[in-house]
């Protein structure tokens, strides 16, 4: 998402604002607009001040990592199909159906194995858990 666009107004930017809210993306990737030599936007008129363009940046980027937070709050204390992919910082690292990024402990065996992780934990940016007892984390119980 675009921030900052020639012409934007602040009334355009809270409708954004509005949009992310009501929609509750995951994550966006977010930028302050950038002329570029050649394009028809450099040669837009464009009112809006580098600190205005600051401003509205970080209230978006503040919103949105308000509401990524609130999506990955939920998924604590659910048990996840997760497909191990790594490892980062002395633990597992894995993707869910839907993309969202889990850190577990674990043996480093189950790299490229599809596992169930019970969600303990969560940031901005990924799900923290662990592997359920009395499971052999395939969803077998021993």
């Amino acid at each position: 998402m675009i921030v900052g666009f020639p012409g934007e107004t602040d009334a355009e930017f809270e409708d954004t604002l509005k949009l992310i809210e009501r929609v509750r993306y995951d994550a966006l990737f977010t930028f302050i607009y950038s002329p570029r030599k050649g394009t028809p936007a450099a040669e837009m008129p464009d009112p809006a001040t580098k600190a205005d363009k600051n401003r509205r940046f970080d209230r978006l980027v503040e919103a949105q990592n308000r509401i990524s937070a609130e999506i990955h709050r939920a998924y604590v204390g659910q048990t996840l199909r997760v497909l191990t992919d790594g490892t980062e910082d002395g633990q597992l690292t894995g993707r869910t159906a839907g993309g969202r990024l889990v850190r577990f402990s674990g043996d480093d065996s189950l790299i490229g194995q599809f596992v169930y992780v019970e969600i303990t934990g969560s940031t901005t940016w990924s799900l923290t858990g662990q592997l359920p007892e009395g499971c052999d984390c395939h969803g077998n119980i021993v």
